[in-house]
C-alpha cells in the first residue's frame, strides 16, 4: 500500500451552529442553593429525600453536625426541568428562608464543539478501519493500527466529557443548608436564645483568640523590645557624656551642670 493511503482522513465538516435545532435547543446547566431555618432537622432531611426521589432525583450527600442534629448540609440531584418545583416544595418545609439562589450557565457552544469533535473523530476511526482492511504489508498494518489506537483514545475521552456534560445539563444540583433552633414567643417578642447564645459564644471565642494572639506576639517580640530599650539607654548615656565633655571643655568657668550637686569646701585643722 502506498504511504499516501494511510495519511489522516479529512475532517468531517459540521454546520451545527447554523442549524435551527442548535439555536432553539439551548444547553443550560442550572444549579441552586437554599439556607433554611426548620423546626426539626431530621424530619426535614427525610421529607427532602421523599420530595427528591418523587421527581426522579436522588440525595447525593447528607451531613449532620452537632450532637443534637441542629444543623445539616444536604446535596441533591434532580431533573433540571423539576428544579423550580422542587425548590418550592422544600421551601415549604422551612419556618424561615434565610437565603435562596439559582444560577444558570449556558454551555451550548461547548456542547456543540465537543459533539462536532466527537463526530469527526468517529468518522476518522471509520476511515482508518477501511484503510486497515486494504493494508497489504505488515508495516502498513502497524502504522494504521497505531493511528487507530490514538483516535480511539481520543474518542473515549470525548465520550466521557460528553457524558459528564450531559449529566450536568439533565440533572441539576441543589445544595441545602438546614438549621434548627428553639424559638419561643414571650409577651409577643420573638425570642431566639440559642441564636444569641451562639453569637455571644462566637464573639467570646474571637475576643479570646485576639487576646492570645496579642500575648504570643508580645513574647515573640520581647527580644526586639529589649534591644530597642537597651539602644535607647545607650543613646541617652552617650548623649549625656558628650554634653558633659563639651560643658567641661567650653562651658563657663565655675559653672556646674544642673544635675551635679555642689560640694561644700572641706575645712582643715588650724583654719578659721
Amino acid at each position: 500500500m502506498a504511504e499516501s493511503q494511510i495519511r489522516p482522513p479529512e475532517s468531517v465538516a459540521l454546520t451545527l451552529e447554523g442549524s435551527p435545532d442548535a439555536l432553539d435547543n439551548r444547553k443550560i446547566i442550572r444549579n441552586g442553593s437554599l439556607d433554611l431555618l426548620v423546626n426539626d432537622v431530621g424530619q426535614s432531611i427525610t421529607k427532602i429525600g421523599s420530595i427528591v426521589t418523587g421527581v426522579g432525583g436522588f440525595v447525593e450527600k447528607s451531613t449532620q453536625t452537632n450532637s443534637g442534629g441542629h444543623s445539616a448540609s444536604v446535596t441533591v440531584r434532580v431533573p433540571a426541568a423539576r428544579l423550580d418545583p422542587v425548590i418550592v416544595q422544600i421551601k415549604a418545609l422551612a419556618t424561615t428562608v434565610d437565603r435562596e439562589s439559582v444560577e444558570a450557565r449556558d454551555v451550548t457552544r461547548e456542547y456543540i464543539d465537543l459533539d462536532a469533535r466527537l463526530r469527526n473523530a468517529q468518522a476518522e476511526e471509520a476511515q482508518y478501519l477501511q484503510i486497515l482492511k486494504r493494508a497489504t504489508t505488515i508495516k502498513d498494518t502497524l502504522d494504521v493500527t497505531e493511528k487507530l489506537a490514538d483516535v480511539r483514545g481520543r474518542i473515549e475521552q470525548m465520550q466521557g466529557e460528553m457524558k459528564f456534560l450531559t449529566a450536568q445539563i439533565d440533572m441539576s444540583t441543589l445544595e441545602i443548608q438546614l438549621r434548627a433552633e428553639a424559638d419561643a414567643a414571650v409577651a409577643g417578642i420573638h425570642w431566639r436564645p440559642l441564636r444569641q447564645a451562639k453569637i455571644a459564644a462566637s464573639e467570646m471565642v474571637a475576643g479570646l483568640a485576639d487576646w492570645v494572639d496579642s500575648v504570643v506576639a508580645f513574647f515573640i517580640n520581647l527580644p526586639l523590645i529589649a534591644v530597642w530599650f537597651l539602644s535607647i539607654v545607650v543613646l541617652v548615656v552617650v548623649v549625656v557624656r558628650v554634653l558633659r565633655f563639651f560643658w567641661r571643655r567650653f562651658g563657663p568657668k565655675g559653672w556646674r551642670l544642673p544635675w551635679r550637686r555642689s560640694v561644700p569646701p572641706v575645712s582643715t585643722p588650724g583654719q578659721g
